[in-house]
């Protein structure tokens, strides 16, 4: 019986070469080749099989301002603005009121302005509405606004991004000063004009 399973297993892994001929399709002559249909696994459009070629492509970038950059950037330049505005309003409000002598402090001096997120501007009152204190408090004054423009306007770039491909390391380097040149604009904007004292 053993000799049987060692011929059918023979038989089974042996490479046959035979091929199947009848009158309508004879056999090709021996020195002809045999038809391939040219398949191959390697051409098959596998994850990882184009990495090379996206390597080099990488490789070849060149850093550019895209519309990407442009969107991101005003949003960064935000950012800054909102950031400087509040050093402006808490560090320089003398000057500030000095150029904008129309500006309600009870809105814009921080120094008052933290009580209006209270009823009648008692902390031992409680809110003055529902959130005032929490997820409204952007609302109450102007420098809680600025905090949350400022966080809005990172978050925002952040999320638009992420949506960018993979770039050489050279080319985040380029961003990071790109962005960071965005934000120092947008914060000397609002701070630089208020950070000496002109009057009286």
């Amino acid at each position: 019986m053993k000799y049987l399973f060692l011929l059918a297993f023979a038989f089974l892994t042996h490479p046959g070469s035979a091929q199947l001929a009848d009158e309508q399709s004879p056999a090709p002559p021996k020195n002809q080749a045999v038809y391939s249909p040219g398949f191959s696994l390697a051409t098959l459009p596998m994850p990882g099989n184009d990495k090379g070629k996206k390597d080099v492509l990488l490789g070849q970038q060149k850093w550019r301002i895209s519309s990407n950059h442009v969107w991101t950037g005003a949003l960064v330049f935000l950012a800054g603005a909102a950031k400087g505005f509040n050093e402006t309003l808490q560090f320089h409000w003398k000057e500030f009121r000095r150029q904008f002598p129309g500006a309600d402090a009870q809105w814009f001096n921080p120094t008052q302005s933290w009580k209006n997120k209270y009823k009648n501007g008692d902390p031992e009152a409680g809110a003055k509405f529902f959130g005032s204190t929490s997820v409204f408090i952007m609302f109450t004054d102007q420098y809680h606004l600025n905090n949350f423009i400022n966080r809005a306007a990172w978050g925002t770039a952040l999320v638009i991004k992420i949506g960018e491909g993979k770039k050489p390391f050279k080319q985040y380097l380029l961003d990071f000063l790109y962005y960071w040149l965005c934000h120092q604009a947008g914060f000397a904007a609002t701070y630089y004009p208020f950070s000496k004292y002109k009057g009286k």
